[in-house]
């Protein structure tokens, strides 16, 4: 089940939250693209087949019911201005549906000043409605933000060659033992880093939760703390392995 169904199953049994942290792992330029483009897609189809509306969510910023913050000045701090603009929407009853929404496109223009002023409604907000913030920089938010936020990971989506090979790749590891997996791969066509990099591609997109992440980062600072210091890369062949067999294989070939 793709993410935004998962949020539309949550929207039709009345779970869905009120704050989300949209992220995802591309470049800050398409970042921004995909995780508004995201929230549209969402917003239109939550309309359509959650509240049963039949007129069409052709623009966000159109919308009655949806409020984008956009700031006075682009590339600039959002201002106490925008706080008031947002507070001013929650005060007005929906016009076409139940549910209101909010994006904030980037969560690096929020200052310290603005963020307190949100908390209150970032928490509950006054009426029904959920507010995205998105973050395509991949900012560390203040603590009193990130502890009221959900975090989302966008998944990207895979080339069909590229998840064809990944999957050869990991049949074909479970299969074989250490000693065999550093001489058929080690010398292969590929590179650790691009094996490294599916892996990453492959892990953002999961669903499930965080402790299998925290796992990769774990590997991931080894190999770097290796690259540093000019380890072998037998070592580091060796350590992505162990990671495949205890943390990836199990999922990835039970789906």
């Amino acid at each position: 089940m793709s993410l935004e169904n998962i949020l539309l199953a949550k929207g039709k049994s009345g779970e869905l939250a009120h704050f989300y942290l949209l992220e995802t792992s591309l470049s800050e330029e398409k970042s921004g693209e995909v995780l508004y483009a995201f929230c549209h897609n969402f917003i239109r189809h939550y309309y359509h087949e959650v509240e049963r509306q039949t007129h069409p969510v052709n623009s966000l910023m159109d919308h009655p019911d949806v409020l984008v913050i956009t700031g006075i000045e682009e590339k600039k701090d959002y201002t106490v201005s925008d706080a008031v603009v947002m507070e001013k929407f929650f005060t007005w009853r929906a016009v076409q549906s139940q549910r209101k929404f909010v994006i904030i496109p980037e969560a690096h223009r929020i200052t310290e000043i603005l963020a307190n002023k949100w908390l209150k409604v970032l928490e509950e907000p006054p009426v029904t409605a959920t507010i995205f913030l998105l973050n395509p920089r991949r900012i560390k938010l203040l603590p009193t933000i990130q502890s009221r936020a959900l975090p989302l990971r966008i998944p990207q989506k895979r080339d069909k060659h590229d998840e064809t090979e990944w999957k050869e790749f990991l049949t074909q590891t479970k299969e074989l033992g250490l000693s065999k997996f550093l001489e058929t791969f080690s010398k292969g066509p590929r590179s650790l880093s691009f094996w490294v990099e599916e892996l990453i591609y492959w892990e953002t997109d999961q669903l499930e939760g965080c402790e299998n992440k925290v796992e990769l980062e774990k590997v991931l600072k080894l190999m770097d703390e290796m690259n540093t210091f000019n380890q072998p890369a037998a070592t580091k062949w060796t350590f992505l392995y162990f990671h495949l067999k205890d943390h990836v294989l199990t999922r990835y070939l039970s789906r």
